[in-house]
């Protein structure tokens, strides 16, 4: 990131300055920012550290909807929207957002699988879809361990779950 000010050295300090109850934001190099008074120097935490706290206090920008962030090219909403108004505007905005709604997703309910109920209709085909799932990831398991007869098993149970025919060879 580079100085607001002069826009050529690397920003090293984050000004932030409250007038008139509206919150102010600038990023300055050491020169600009002993120019403009602030005191102070970053040289001894300078590196690592430094970038560290920037990418932070970035991401914390990021997240106050200071930056746009992507656009649904469905409906059109910008991801910065969706965060003032807590909706998303079609389905398609799920996809779009997919990068960002994870981490949110997970800091709100602690994961990014659906735990909850399941409407009765689906309640089936859902416990079967995870049964598959399961029964897929025993026999990768399986190969992996060269258990061969057991792999073959589930190979079997697979296909009369799907219900396709089991291979005979």
């Amino acid at each position: 990131m580079t100085c607001d000010e002069c826009g050529k050295a690397p920003a090293m300090i984050r000004c932030t300055e409250m007038v008139g109850g509206e919150l102010s934001t600038w990023n300055l190099c050491e020169e600009c920012a002993r120019k403009k008074g602030v005191t102070g120097s970053l040289t001894s935490l300078a590196g690592p550290l430094v970038d560290i706290l920037m990418g932070l206090l970035e991401e914390a920008g990021e997240r106050e909807g200071t930056t746009p962030g992507p656009t649904c090219p469905r409906c059109g909403l910008s991801y910065g929207e969706f965060r003032q108004g807590g909706r998303v505007g079609c389905a398609t905005c799920y996809t779009s957002f997919r990068r960002e709604l994870l981490p949110l997703l997970r800091r709100i309910h602690g994961s990014t699988e659906h735990a909850g109920r399941v409407p009765t209709a689906l309640a089936g085909s859902l416990e079967s879809k995870r049964e598959l799932e399961e029964l897929r990831a025993e026999l990768d398991q399986a190969v992996r361990r060269e258990e061969y007869e057991r792999a073959a098993e589930l190979r079997d149970l697979l296909r009369a779950k799907e219900g396709r025919e089991p291979s005979s060879g």
